[in-house]
């Protein structure tokens, strides 16, 4: 009887392994997986020394994307909060899974690479900020469907509001999007859901402790 049950439960570790990645653990309970990794819009961005980037340099480990700007009120602080806490619960858990954040600002013409870099301090010193040029951007925004609109103050003065949504994208270790969360987001449930997306989606990476 115990070499029956060994026999199963090697076939059935095997057969686990032989499913498709995308097959492979529990599904997120909120963010939303795409059938496959998809490659984004190679956009040139400007990181925070003032140099080239690109998505590829992300290359190598999980990362979470979120566009915003350091003069919004109210879904960039709340966000990039809730990430930072998501950050600090999954480096308790699994602190070798702890995935990298990206900022990639939607207002270029107030948001400077130093400017950026001293906003994303205020929540976690390890986020990553990049800008680039609207045109430059475009591309990206529109194969993640980043709805963004300018409000312009018509009492003059050029002051304007930038609307946007507070969706996150998660990255793969070859930085194609692989999920997408849309809100309301919850840390302990997106901390949750982002490992049992890494865990499905890391081949051989091992499963993360709590997911």
């Amino acid at each position: 009887m115990l070499r029956i049950i060994v026999v199963f439960l090697v076939v059935l570790v095997a057969a686990m392994f032989l499913l498709p990645r995308g097959q492979r653990g529990a599904p997120p309970q909120n963010a939303t997986e795409l059938p496959q990794p998809t490659p984004l819009a190679d956009v040139r961005f400007v990181d925070k020394s003032g140099r080239d980037a690109h998505l590829r340099d992300f290359k190598g480990d999980f990362t979470l994307l979120f566009f915003g700007f350091t003069n919004c009120p109210d879904v960039c602080p709340l966000t990039l909060a809730m990430l930072a806490q998501v950050r600090a619960d999954i480096a308790k858990r699994a602190p070798r899974f702890t995935p990298r954040v990206l900022f990639v600002s939607v207002d270029p013409s107030r948001d400077t690479p130093e400017k950026i870099s001293a906003y994303l301090k205020g929540f976690d010193a390890e986020f990553l900020g990049v800008t680039a040029p609207d045109a430059d951007l475009e591309p990206l925004l529109k194969q993640l469907g980043v709805a963004v609109e300018k409000q312009h103050d018509h009492g003059g003065g050029g002051n304007y509001n930038v609307v946007h949504n507070s969706a996150i994208y998660v990255l793969d270790q070859n930085a194609e999007w692989i999920a997408v969360s849309t809100g309301p987001h919850d840390p302990k449930v997106f901390a949750s859901d982002f490992l049992r997306i890494r865990q499905r989606h890391a081949g051989s990476g091992g499963r993360p402790p709590g997911a």
